[in-house]
């Protein structure tokens, strides 16, 4: 068992999600520290630790879909690039997903 599936069964929260939910949350939430000018401020160690969270789950949600570390990591960098993309044109719905991804998250994992 890995560290996040132990932290999300004690947590008492949901099951590992599924690999293209990871994967999306994954890509938006590190598009979304990327995004932080200030890297040291509060809110942007947050984004750094929501992204590092989703990065694991979806590397682990990889893993249980039979993808190899290789494919799941160009997964995230091409999951990353498209999230960049709507971050610039649609800040609004790039932010419904976040949020989404937010949801999903088991409380107190981060």
């Amino acid at each position: 068992m890995t560290i996040l599936a132990m932290a999300l069964l004690l947590a008492g929260g949901p099951q590992l999600p599924s690999y293209p939910e990871a994967l999306r949350c994954a890509g938006y939430t590190q598009a979304r520290w990327e995004t932080q000018t200030d890297k040291a401020t509060p809110e942007a160690r947050q984004f750094r630790k929501v992204a590092e969270f989703w990065s694991f789950a979806a590397m682990d949600a990889a893993r249980v879909a039979g993808k190899t570390s290789a494919g799941a990591e160009a997964d995230q960098v091409k999951a990353r690039a498209e999230a960049h993309a709507l971050l610039e044109s649609d800040a609004d719905a790039a932010g419904l997903i976040l949020l989404a991804c937010e949801k999903l998250m088991p409380a107190g994992v981060v």
